[in-house]
């Protein structure tokens, strides 16, 4: 029989950070979400099932888009389920303010669009953020219909060693 015991118990930090995405859905100059592939003969919308997205989004430290950069929200959307209801989330948060720079933490699960409030899992950082695991809870916060404009909180929860 073999028997792994640690000599003490590791002990997780909880860390609480709270950011804002600054998205812009278009195909225009200023877009920071893009469709770039989905199904021939359909619209490539997030309504539509098997498109899929490229996002780039600046993050803030408050909802005002003038606002500190922090960030980059960078990797890839794609609307999963059938009626257009999900999105999966790959997205890299990156990092590039003096307290993180350099350090990331990876997004992944199902968004659900329709909901007010939407979570996915943090499945692991990089730097300050190495073996991270938490969740990221996103609310849309204010939408601009005519240029496809919203700002998106995101609250994140880890534990880390």
């Amino acid at each position: 029989m073999l028997c792994i015991c640690p000599n003490e118990a590791q002990r997780l930090n909880q860390t609480n950070i709270v950011f804002f995405l600054q998205d812009v859905a278009s195909t225009g100059p200023n877009a920071t979400v893009v469709p770039v592939i989905g199904i021939t003969g359909k619209a490539w919308t997030f309504a539509t099932f098997g498109t899929i997205f490229a996002i780039d989004d600046p993050i803030t430290e408050t909802p005002t888009r003038s606002s500190n950069q922090v960030g980059r929200a960078q990797g890839m959307l794609v609307t999963s389920a059938l009626d257009g209801s999900d999105v999966s989330v790959l997205v890299s948060i990156v990092f590039t303010n003096r307290e993180y720079a350099g350090s990331t933490l990876e997004l992944q699960g199902v968004s659900r669009q329709n909901e007010k409030y939407r979570e996915v899992s943090v499945v692991s950082g990089t730097g300050t953020f190495r073996f991270a695991r938490g969740f990221a809870i996103f609310e849309t916060i204010y939408y601009e219909r005519t240029i496809s404009y919203s700002i998106i909180r995101c609250t994140i929860t880890l534990l880390e060693s």
